[in-house]
């Protein structure tokens, strides 16, 4: 029995030693999991996400033509090594993608690998510099860091003292904060670097700088009080900057999610506010408003968005929004149609001068400038042509497409919604200076309710004036221009509409009825209640990218243009026009349009107003003091403003001012409703500070 008791006590003892050494190994293990954490994690989800919509076939085929075009010294020929942009780093990403692919041709092929080797060592050897500074310091060391990053889960790993050369040549020299979508861009690249040499100091400064820029700077570099995106000064760069800004922001909390740098709640409501009420607003379909894209309008495909990716990111890490991002994938992936549920909005932009009117049926935004932004940029010799975008430009969508890729060809004096001088050829339409050109005007914004409003822009530039103003309802917009004058010796026009001619285009032929004269294109209307010299083309039109952006192909194109326009003549002298827009429309019903809902009751060079029968509401422009008199009613401010009524003949009207200049805390309104004998007297106190241009509002009571 004692002999047993001691086998017994032997094989507890034994257990014993066993857990203890299990366990050491189970803390060892833990304690290297921990040490190898969160980068392992972070890096794992960079590395998916740099293979999401890759399209093995096509990459393969791409792969085999560098493949065969590559030198021996792993340089390529057609690749000016002295001033190098996206090739050769991004023909070797892409190698690098298909070599870790196994779905892929060229998995883990001996000859690709050699290759991708190659090329990296001759980047390094070679060492280029690009003249522009954001290749220098964000897209090579981002293209470095993916590369390095895809080459991690690869069988055959890179030899080790060529990953470190590369990893130390994405450091920079001065990284830039403060700098809104450039210190994201910047931040980014930190992040791939952090992770691959496992430093915790470098991570914790990427998370800083990646989540930086989520925050509201008034009037700086980044995302304004009004929603609103700023970039190289007081310039609106929604989707253009913004778009960068929107993309890091996302990837970042996507790639940080649920570690101990996840987004913190405020800032997630930041963007998650930017994301839903402004920058996916500006999508129609799978298109940016052109408007939004600042000098990337003038590069092939600028208007695809290709937001797929970044909506399917947001859902991990904002799941009380599900069902919008759910819709919003749907709707730009091109799986619904652009009106898949959409809901109508109206947004007025105080900080950037731009307006955005959603419908189900359309979209319509107004960009115009004033002396407290900068103008639509041209700079790296991009948007050559675009003078006259800030002016007035009118982007009105259906379908989305309207514009996508035809502006190589469009006529650059004649941009939807501006008035302008007519130019013989391109030069009149050339921005001379690169880079920060400030607004002329101070009278420039509008009034907004969130579902409709009223938008204005005194028009004084090359030489040229005019009172524009814009007034937004469900079905149609009123446009008026007052004013208009000129001693230059073009001839001054107001552009309705530029976009691709898409079938017929009906008219009432300049003839006068009921409607005045009107014309319909692509499920789109245009009326004419005075007239006017209406002219119209439907013809080809001859151009190329190179023209519009020097980095882009030299290639002669040919694209049918629709293109409507009003034609003011020679040195006008107080001029004016009224136009309506009706989109999605047929003939039949612009035959049928009741014009007597739209009462357009002032549209001289001191007020503007359009009143809306069956909505019920009033809206004008005030650009002096003054009375407007209207069916025995009277509407008086003692200031410029911009005034809105809604629920105009009730006994509980609402009204809305903002002042376009943003220069006054006070104005004083004068109201007496038809039928009524009693003025009411108003005393508005509007916003200051940051919010001064924002809406206020007041009840009228009796």
């Amino acid at each position: 029995m004692l002999a047993g008791k001691k086998i017994i006590n032997f094989k507890i003892l034994a257990f014993k030693v066993l857990s203890v050494g299990a366990l050491c190994v189970l803390l060892f293990v833990n304690q290297a999991k921990a040490q190898n954490e969160p980068y392992n994690t972070i890096l794992q989800r960079i590395n998916t996400d740099l293979q999401t919509f890759v399209k093995d076939k096509n990459l393969a085929t791409e792969i085999g033509v560098n493949l065969k075009n590559l030198n021996t010294d792993g340089s390529w020929a057609d690749v000016n090594y002295t001033d190098v942009q996206y090739a050769p780093l991004k023909r070797i990403k892409d190698m690098a993608t298909a070599y870790i692919r196994s779905s892929n041709k060229w998995y883990s092929d001996a000859q690709l690998h050699t290759s991708i080797v190659k090329g990296l060592q001759n980047w390094l050897d070679k060492n280029p510099k690009n003249k522009n500074w954001w290749y220098n310091d964000i897209f090579y060391p981002q293209a470095i860091g993916q590369t390095l990053i895809l080459m991690r889960s690869a069988k055959v790993q890179l030899p080790a003292s060529l990953e470190q050369a590369l990893i130390q040549r994405m450091v920079i020299r001065r990284f830039r904060t403060g700098d809104g979508a450039n210190t994201s861009d910047e931040a980014l690249h930190y992040l791939y670097r952090a992770c691959l040499t496992r430093n915790k100091a470098t991570l914790d400064s990427a998370a800083k700088y990646l989540f930086e820029p989520i925050a509201i700077s008034d009037g700086k570099e980044g995302v304004q009080v009004d929603g609103s995106y700023y970039q190289h000064g007081k310039q609106q760069a929604i989707a253009s900057y913004g778009r960068v800004f929107a993309g890091n922001s996302v990837n970042a909390a996507f790639y940080l999610r649920e570690t101990d740098y996840t987004l913190p709640k405020d800032q997630l409501a930041i963007l998650v506010n930017y994301l839903k009420n402004t920058f996916l607003q500006t999508i129609r379909g799978s298109f940016y408003d052109f408007n939004v894209r600042g000098r990337g309008i003038s590069r092939k495909d600028s208007l695809s968005s290709g937001m797929g990716g970044m909506i399917e990111k947001i859902k991990f890490f904002d799941s009380e929004n599900t069902s919008y991002w759910n819709a919003s994938a749907l709707r730009t992936a091109g799986k619904k149609p652009a009106n898949y549920n959409i809901t109508p909005s109206h947004s007025q932009y105080w900080k950037s001068n731009y307006t955005l009117h959603v419908r189900p049926a359309y979209t319509f935004s107004v960009q115009a400038s004033s002396n407290r932004t900068l103008r639509t940029e041209r700079g790296n010799n991009e948007n050559i042509l675009g003078k006259f975008l800030p002016d007035g430009a009118t982007n009105i969508q259906r379908s989305g497409s309207e514009y996508a890729n035809l502006v190589p060809v469009w006529e650059w004096d004649k941009i939807p919604g501006t008035t302008s001088r007519d130019y013989p050829d391109d030069e009149g339409a050339t921005i001379r200076k690169d880079w920060g050109i400030p607004g002329t005007t101070k009278f420039s914004g509008g009034v907004s309710d969130g579902v409709y409003g009223v938008s204005c822009y005194d028009l004084n530039y090359d030489s040229l004036q005019a009172k524009k103003a814009w007034f937004f309802f469900d079905r149609e917009v009123v446009c008026l221009g007052a004013g208009i004058k000129s001693e230059a010796p073009e001839k001054i026009t107001t552009t309705i509409n530029q976009a691709w001619s898409r079938g017929a285009v009906i008219s009432s032929s300049g003839e006068k009825n009921e409607q005045g004269v009107w014309a319909v294109h692509d499920s789109i209307g245009y009326i004419f209640p005075e007239g006017g010299q209406v002219e119209i083309s439907n013809v080809a039109q001859a151009g190329s990218w190179y023209r519009i952006n020097q980095f882009q192909s030299k290639n002669e194109l040919k694209h049918n243009v629709f293109k409507i326009w009003i034609n003011h003549g020679t040195k006008p002298q107080n001029e004016r026009y009224q136009y309506i827009v009706i989109p999605g429309t047929t003939v039949a019903e612009i035959k049928k349009y009741n014009r007597s809902m739209i009462q357009i009751l002032k549209n001289t060079a001191t007020l503007q107003a359009v009143k809306h029968r069956d909505l019920n509401m009033l809206q004008a422009v005030f650009y002096t003091p003054g009375t407007l008199e209207y069916d025995g009613a009277s509407l008086s401010v003692d200031k410029p403003c911009t005034v809105y009524i809604k629920n105009l003949n009730t006994k509980t009207p609402v009204l809305y001012i903002a002042d376009p200049a943003q220069e006054n805390q006070l104005i004083q309104v004068q109201f007496k409703a038809a039928g009524s004998s009693t003025t009411k007297n108003i005393t508005c106190n509007l916003p200051t500070g940051a919010f001064a241009g924002a809406t206020a509002s007041f009840k009228i009571v009796e």
